[in-house]
């Protein structure tokens, strides 16, 4: 396995270090990370991927109103049980969200992340351990 991973962003993830919550159409979520280009959320039911929706945050009185699709979404462990977190992507630049994002850097709210591609690194090392150490299926003997 190459220890190398791909990072395919066009610019800078930055955490959530303290709650920014939002609704996705209508369902509730909490924002996990921002990128000039998308977020990642958390949420208790299942989203389709491909499904365009309205992500709406505010923390402060500083938010925004964005067209999303998402991207990816997976069932994830978190402290509060088994929810589903998932990524989206801005279906086009706003500058709304730029300048919530950017009020959001000044407050500590979000920090730049600079270890995603490392959790990126180690999750592809545990997908390779784990296919590695499977069940061995082997051809049967003709009968």
């Amino acid at each position: 396995m190459n220890d190398d991973v791909t990072d395919l962003r066009k610019g800078d993830r930055f955490i959530v270090v303290a709650p920014v919550e939002g609704t996705f159409n209508s369902v509730p979520v909490s924002l996990l990370n921002l990128s000039l280009g998308g977020a990642q959320i958390r949420h208790a039911h299942p989203v389709r991927l491909g499904t365009p929706a309205t992500l709406t945050f505010t923390r402060g009185g500083v938010g925004a109103t964005v067209t999303v699709i998402v991207v990816w979404s997976h069932l994830a462990q978190t402290e509060e049980g088994l929810r589903y977190q998932s990524g989206v992507k801005l279906q086009e630049p706003d500058v709304r969200y730029a300048a919530a994002m950017n009020s959001y850097i000044r407050a500590g709210v979000i920090a730049i992340d600079t270890e995603s591609l490392e959790r990126k690194r180690q999750r592809e090392l545990e997908r390779q351990t784990k296919r590695q150490s499977g069940p061995k299926i082997t051809a049967l003997p003709p009968s």
